[in-house]
């Protein structure tokens, strides 16, 4: 009788630890899912329809974003800036900061760049990339906390952007005088999603007139940094890709092997036309609609007004009377002429861009004339392109473009000279 009652006692006990392990095991779970969700993302997953939406989850998100503000900016390099890399992760995407640096994902991103107050143009992109986005925002230091309240809508109104969407924040170091970010009152949610998606595809406008010293390629940077994906396709905020662009090269990319480890020393980066379209003209999905739209005088190639010669190695009238075919492949090689400044695909090894060109001029085609020296080969897609909402005119401009275009031209020029000693055994200029 007696070891009865010490064998039932002993199995008590052992349920009771079994419990209490469960129990532990259940706490450290939710303890590990709240410290993830003050730094990343929050911890409600679901469709998100903005007339259902409550606002206050839009506060949480947006107090999520400043305490990781508040924990994680770094100044860059020039110490001009503060830098929060994923200030919001995608939550369906690798994080790279999980990833050992000599690893990649092998998936194409969409890098993008913008100041704050066109941040909806990511509805329309997310819509036709359908895969992972990294966004670098700039905000000035009084717009900080306007920035971090569209990023907390954007990723409360639209399920796609919250699964998809990295956002990293860059502002100019805020002033001694600045008072702290806090938390708004509650905003009308539903206004602002219906708001965001009135103005996602329409034409960008004042382009670095609200800003002082746009940092555009330190804002490609940061949104490079951001992402782990082999490959990345770098675009303007108001440009559009074709659709199943990340779909068709990820098949184009696997079949040619171009993720496997023997392949990352090959230099070759995939060259994307470039159109823009009238304000008034609805986006071509593919080429056939893209084909139609320019003869109808609703899309044209992309500067083809302003500066011509900056494209027409493209070779736009090869490339329009290639019909579409069923799969993505190369067309044709591009040997690189100044001052040709082509938008292309490309593993995320490539030369990063030069962060001492601000405002307008020269940044994008100071890192294509590095690949060319570098021994980058051109290769011209043949179905893929990308668009531009807008016609490109003088007058949609800011006003001290001019300004700002000599003044990048003179850094332009000594930076052809760096690249000399950068690669003192290659032959070739940007000349």
């Amino acid at each position: 009788m007696q070891h009865l009652v010490w064998g039932k006692l002993v199995l008590v006990l052992v349920a009771v630890v079994a419990v209490l392990q469960v129990v532990h095991l259940i706490l450290l779970s939710r303890l590990e899912s709240r410290h993830h969700s003050h730094h990343h993302t929050p911890t409600v997953v679901r469709d998100r329809v903005p007339g259902q939406m409550q606002a206050n989850e839009v506060e949480t998100v947006f107090g999520n974003l400043v305490r990781t503000l508040e924990q994680s900016r770094v100044l860059d390099s020039s110490g001009e800036y503060q830098v929060v890399s994923g200030i919001a992760w995608a939550i369906k995407q690798p994080h790279p900061h999980r990833i050992r640096l000599v690893h990649t994902t092998p998936d194409i991103s969409l890098v993008t760049q913008c100041s704050f107050d066109h941040i909806h143009h990511l509805v329309s992109i997310a819509q036709r990339w359908q895969g992972p986005i990294s966004v670098a925002v700039f905000a000035e230091d009084h717009q900080i906390s306007d920035a971090l309240w569209r990023v907390a809508g954007l990723r409360s109104c639209f399920t796609n952007i919250l699964h998809n969407v990295t956002f990293s924040l860059v502002s100019p170091l805020p002033a001694k005088s600045s008072p702290p970010i806090s938390i708004p009152s509650a905003r009308p949610l539903a206004h602002s999603c219906q708001l965001a998606a009135q103005l996602a595809g329409q034409p960008l406008t004042n382009n670095y007139a609200s800003t002082r010293n746009f940092p555009g390629n330190l804002l490609r940077n940061v949104a490079r940094r951001a992402t782990p994906s082999d490959h990345v396709l770098v675009l303007d905020i108001d440009m559009l890709p074709s659709d199943n662009l990340r779909q068709d090269f990820y098949e184009f990319a696997s079949q040619r092997g171009l993720f496997r480890k023997s392949e990352r020393e090959d230099k070759t980066v995939f060259v994307v036309p470039a159109f823009e379209l009238a304000a008034e003209a609805t986006p071509p999905h593919n080429k056939a609609q893209l084909l139609k739209a320019v003869e109808a005088g609703h899309a044209r190639p992309f500067y083809s007004q302003l500066c011509w010669k900056c494209q027409v190695h493209t070779d736009y009238e090869a490339w329009q009377k290639e019909l579409p075919s069923a799969e993505l492949a190369p067309l044709f090689e591009v040997l690189w002429k100044d001052p040709w400044e082509p938008f292309y695909l490309a593993r995320n090894a490539v030369p990063f861009y030069d962060e001492r060109f601000k405002q307008y001029g020269f940044n994008r085609i100071s890192q294509v004339c590095e690949l060319h020296v570098a021994g980058y080969k051109f290769s011209v897609l043949n179905n893929a392109f990308v668009i531009h909402l807008g016609f490109k005119t003088p007058t949609s401009f800011h006003v001290d473009k001019e300004l700002d275009q000599e003044r990048n031209r003179i850094l332009f020029r000594q930076f052809k000279m760096e690249l000399k000693s950068k690669y003192p055994e290659s032959s070739r200029r940007c000349y």
